[in-house]
């Protein structure tokens, strides 16, 4: 049976794009910056990731294995606990995590976040939009502020279609850069930042073209996001964290998003 059998254009869209983003990691280009908890594993903070260029490009190809024996795809992780389990990352009900995009240090961390049934063959959870969440944690670092829609848009060189800074969490809506990694994906698309203890972590937002989560739905479903994120990670977050006003902390963002 066909991987995409029975799924719609905009579903195999996110598929393929999920699978040029591994290869982009893959390469060591970039990494721009869950409601599944039953029966699905979880991973821990020094959980093993595919290493190598050849590891990744033959996931990409063939499908991640599992240990159960040849032909068996990885399932999907209802959480996984990144950094050293400074953040524990968990998707609204629906969505889980990409096993195979996972990584993970002591010092730092990149998961995706991705529709369950999808990431499963269609074994797992109901039919959810087709949209795809990174989550990159940065280092451990002094830093006590968050940055403003205006120099997250910066920071991806980008045009700021709107944003906001609320409860600890900033998120805008940027203009251009959301279909770098795949024909048919939406240019418009969101990110979010927020501090977790003593660190900062960011999230992308990517939906297939015209989806209202490229616009007017992204940034609410990031915030569910990080609502999932704060709830389970250690300590919470600051409850009122001051704007980045210092000259040249954007290199902190692009370091972050941009790595």
């Amino acid at each position: 049976m066909s991987y995409f059998q029975g799924q719609s254009r905009a579903e195999r869209g996110a598929v393929l794009l999920m699978r040029a983003m591994r290869f982009v990691m893959a390469l060591g280009v970039a990494a721009v910056l869950a409601g599944c908890d039953g029966g699905l594993p979880d991973s821990g903070p020094n959980s093993p990731k595919a290493s190598g260029t050849g590891g990744l490009v033959n996931s990409l190809m063939l499908g991640a294995q599992d240990k159960s024996g040849p032909g068996k795809t990885k399932l999907p992780l209802a959480r996984v606990r990144l950094a050293g389990g400074d953040v524990v990352v968990v998707g609204p009900d629906g969505y889980c995590l990409d096993p195979v995009t996972v990584e993970n240090s002591a010092a730092r961390g990149f998961a995706l976040i991705a529709s369950c049934h999808i990431l499963s063959d269609g074994k797992f959870g109901a039919s959810v939009e087709p949209i795809l969440v990174t989550v990159t944690v940065g280092p451990k670092s002094n830093v006590e502020d968050i940055p403003t829609p205006k120099q997250l848009s910066f920071a991806a060189n980008a045009p700021l279609i709107g944003g906001e800074t609320r409860d600890g969490f900033v998120v805008a809506n940027l203009g251009s850069g959301g279909d770098a990694v795949l024909d048919g994906g939406d240019t418009r698309y969101w990110r979010g930042a927020f501090l977790q203890g003593d660190r900062m972590v960011g999230l992308a937002l990517y939906a297939p073209k015209g989806s209202a989560y490229a616009g007017s739905q992204g940034g609410g479903f990031l915030r569910k996001v990080h609502g999932k994120i704060v709830s389970q990670s250690p300590g919470g977050a600051d409850p009122a964290p001051k704007l980045v006003k210092k000259p040249g902390e954007e290199n902190l963002l692009g370091r972050l998003f941009n790595r």
